[in-house]
Parts: structure tokens; C-alpha cells; sequence
């Protein structure tokens, strides 16, 4: 069993970890981060996941809330809920050569939720909790 304490400590240093990325993009440059999730809502709708690509072409008007962070994503619109698809639209971007089909999205990721951090410009860790993948990850199965 974990302590009170210890789960605080745990999900200060969570918080701090993920102001920490969301200033350094702000601030520009090329910073690039893999946040470790059990899953993301996506206008809304709970999505499971393993993980999110972080920087400021994937994740775009990065915010801080309360809970965790917003932003704007694009995602392949069959991965999408097709009402999604519907009142979002799709746009036609290039990724790596080629031209493709996507969403624009309005993407959260809860606190809860995010069990890592990793720089992927340092390769290191930022931050590291798989009790929050085992404890959390429920949440998103259907």
C-alpha cells in the first residue's frame, strides 16, 4: 500500500514534470517529449493509449489546466469516432513526402493518466510511475 504522502509526492513531481514541457514549448526551439498515458479524451471521448508525441508541430496551442494540458492534435480520421470526423472535417497535410488526411482535434491529457515523461532530445526520463498505468488503466478499456 502507498502512503498518502508518497502518492503527493508522486503527483507533485508529475505536475511539475509536465509544466516544465509545456513552458519549454511555449518558449519555442525544438524540444520533443513522449508523455507515457493509459489514454486521452479526445473532444470528449475517452480514447485508450500508450502514449503521446509532444512538440510544437504534434501538439499544437499546448495549455496547462487544472487537471493537466490541452492541445491541438491531428489524428487519421479512422481512428477517430465518425461524429468526430463529421463536425471536425479533415484537412490534407504532408508527413514525411507524402500528403495525408487528418483530423484537427482538441486533445486532454489528465494527470492522472500520464505514468511517464521522457526528452526524447536527451533520451532520458523525466518522469517514471507504472503503479499509475496498472491503477489507471481500467478507466479507458471498454
Amino acid at each position: 500500500m502507498t502512503s498518502r504522502s508518497t502518492t503527493k509526492g508522486v503527483a507533485g513531481k508529475r505536475a511539475a514534470i509536465i509544466d516544465k514541457m509545456i513552458s519549454s514549448l511555449r518558449r519555442g526551439g525544438d524540444h520533443r517529449y513522449f508523455v507515457g498515458l493509459v489514454g486521452y479524451y479526445i473532444e470528449g471521448v475517452p480514447y485508450s493509449a500508450s502514449g503521446l508525441s509532444v512538440d510544437s508541430g504534434a501538439t499544437q496551442d499546448i495549455q496547462r489546466t487544472e487537471n493537466g494540458f490541452t492541445c491541438i492534435a491531428m489524428f487519421p480520421p479512422e481512428l477517430l469516432e465518425p461524429d468526430t470526423v463529421k463536425t471536425n472535417g479533415t484537412i490534407k497535410i504532408k508527413v514525411g513526402g507524402q500528403i495525408r488526411e487528418v483530423v484537427r482535434v482538441q486533445l486532454e491529457a489528465k494527470l492522472d493518466d500520464i505514468w511517464s515523461v521522457a526528452e526524447l532530445n536527451t533520451q532520458h526520463n523525466l518522469f517514471f510511475d507504472p503503479k499509475t498505468a496498472e491503477k489507471r488503466r481500467g478507466q479507458f478499456l471498454l
